[in-house]
């Protein structure tokens, strides 16, 4: 396989134009060159390295390639007699095949020489419209785009790159669009495809090279344009200078990404529709079959269908919460006593009278003898304290007379300190045992 030259061959050649040019015109030519660096500094691609250069008083883009499939005479010839009978020059960067133009490494190579479009490229365009906030101009920008796929495609050429960096903007707000290595028209039928697949950002899965393989890039620029017209700000958060809006992330399930959330979160029933569309042709298998037009108006699949948002007019009023029935422990259904209807059927709301104790169930005889037997010893335990009790408090006090009298009060105290808790001890117990409920042993 012949070996091309590289773009730092090509960059070095340039510089001596009377040299490397054996056509007047290419020899007396004038590049641009780096207002830094003082040298011609190309626009590199994959296949290809591009100067501008003053030829004959006129810009033109001298394209040099750096691979050897890229191209072929022949398909430039017939590219260019397409374009003129199906009056799409106005569309497409004219341009002409010279073979043998340039001497780089003893050898001479072949150049394309094609019209300078004085413009910028897409995405350079829309950041100038996001960052101004003219979102009529994108809205408009939009409405071209899709004007130009529907005469391209009528016409029976494919471009077979659509992507950013292919799609100028002219000073008159025409799109134009350049390189022409994976184009596709009518003669070239049966052909095989060139082995440029496209930029993967703007690109399905296992892409079909034809008539309708501009239809999903077509329908990704279209829907990302009609997205920015709707809110521009989120060209920053989305956009990495690679891309409009999508990535080839953007086009795998389950088509959760950040783009797919934010176009979701527009709330537009158009935006949605064309959304839901791109979706259906991210499925695996998918291949175009038809032209950008007929996409966006034929059905949507029933499984990439959104919900239609309404506008937003006013925030509906809070509904009143129902009162809620006081809670009570329901009985568990079973038999019910004649004319008493189930609980289940009884109406909601308070009900009348506190709730019934249920009712004790008998008990053995042994644990009634035990119950006695306690109640009896409690008894018998509390009069005892109270006599105890009643004796120390009593010698306490004549205690507490017979010191005081003789004048000691500090050695009474202790003695009247215990009488007084043995006191409180006995009060404590009898009220326990006045509010303890009937039947229940202390």
């Amino acid at each position: 396989m012949t070996s091309y030259p590289s773009a730092e061959d090509y960059i070095k050649a340039v510089q001596r134009p009377g040299l490397v040019f054996d056509r007047p015109e290419l020899a007396e030519a004038q590049f641009d060159v780096h207002p830094m660096l003082g040298i011609p500094v190309p626009a590199s691609g994959s296949t290809a390295v591009v100067f501008r250069a003053t030829v004959g008083g006129a810009a033109q883009a001298l394209r040099f390639f750096t691979r050897e499939d890229a191209s072929t005479q022949q398909r430039y010839a017939a590219l260019n007699t397409w374009f003129a009978e199906h009056s799409l020059t106005g569309n497409v960067a004219s341009c002409r095949w010279l073979d043998d133009a340039i001497l780089v490494n003893g050898r001479r190579w072949p150049m394309v020489q094609m019209e300078w479009v004085d413009g910028r490229t897409l995405d350079r365009h829309v950041e100038d419209l996001v960052e101004a906030d003219d979102r009529a101009a994108l809205e408009t920008l939009a409405g071209s785009w899709r004007d130009l796929l529907r005469r391209t495609q009528a016409a029976r050429f494919a471009h077979g790159d659509l992507q950013h960096g292919n799609v100028l903007v002219d000073t008159a707000g025409r799109l134009r669009l350049v390189d022409f290595d994976s184009s596709w028209i009518d003669p070239f039928t049966g052909s095989p495809p060139p082995s440029e697949g496209g930029h993967r950002n703007y690109q399905p899965e296992n892409r079909r090279w034809g008539p309708w393989m501009d239809t999903f890039p077509g329908l990704v620029v279209y829907l990302s344009l009609l997205a920015l017209a709707r809110e521009p700000n989120q060209w920053e958060e989305l956009n990495d200078g690679e891309n409009l809006l999508f990535r080839h992330q953007d086009y795998l399930p389950p088509h959760q990404t950040q783009a797919w959330l934010w176009v979701e979160r527009l709330h537009d029933p158009r935006i949605d529709q064309l959304a839901a569309r791109l979706r259906a042709c991210c499925a695996p298998g998918w291949t175009a079959t038809g032209d950008l037009e007929g996409l966006i108006a034929g059905p949507v699949p029933w499984w990439t269908r959104t919900t239609v948002h309404p506008p937003v007019t006013a925030p509906p009023k809070p509904k009143a919460k129902p009162t809620a029935a006081p809670s009570w422990p329901r009985p568990q259904p079973g038999p019910q006593p004649t004319g008493q209807p189930a609980w289940w059927r009884q109406p909601t709301g308070p009900r009348p009278g506190p709730a019934r104790p249920a009712p004790t169930q008998p008990q053995p005889a042994n644990a009634r003898r035990v119950r006695a037997v306690g109640r009896y010893l409690s008894a018998l335990v509390t009069a005892l304290a109270w006599v105890f009790g009643s004796v120390l408090i009593a010698g306490a006090l004549i205690n507490l007379a017979v010191l005081i009298s003789s004048g000691s009060v500090v050695a009474a105290l202790p003695g009247l300190v215990l009488a007084l808790i043995v006191l409180v001890l006995m009060v404590r117990r009898r009220r326990r045992r006045r509010r303890q409920p009937p039947g229940k042993a202390p």
